[in-house]
Order: structure tokens, then sequence, then C-alpha cells
């Protein structure tokens, strides 16, 4: 998707990988593994992800929906 389809009001999904440590827990670093065009398809990403191999302790993986629009 080119930012001209953002520009436009269209959404893509971001997949999170979030690595969780510390006391009190906080997040030691997070990026953006792939984008997607669609929830669902993030979504499957991460199921097909997750049956081939155990995520190591404090990885965390989520969808985040994106606009386009920064802080």
């Amino acid at each position: 998707m080119s930012l001209y389809g953002l520009k436009q009001g269209k959404m893509i999904w971001l997949l999170m990988i979030i690595h969780l440590g510390g006391d009190p827990i906080s997040v030691v670093h997070a990026e953006i593994g792939q984008t997607f065009h669609s929830e669902q398809d993030c979504i499957k990403r991460i199921q097909t992800i997750t049956k081939e191999e155990e995520l190591p302790i404090g990885i965390n993986l989520g969808c985040v929906a994106f606009k386009g629009k920064g802080a």
C-alpha cells in the first residue's frame, strides 16, 4: 500500500513484536514485524508463526491498526 492509500483513509495493520521484561514488567523493545491490508491476514500470520515455533518467554505478538496519522 502506498502513502497515497493512507491519505485516502485506508488502514494498514501492523504485526507488532513486543519484548516484555523487568520488574515491574515493562516494554524492553518493540518493533513492526510486518504490515498487512487486513486484520484477518495479520491474525493468520500470527497463528502461522505460533504453530511453527514456540515464542521465547517475554515475546508477544499483536496486530495494531494504523490509519496513517502520527502523534
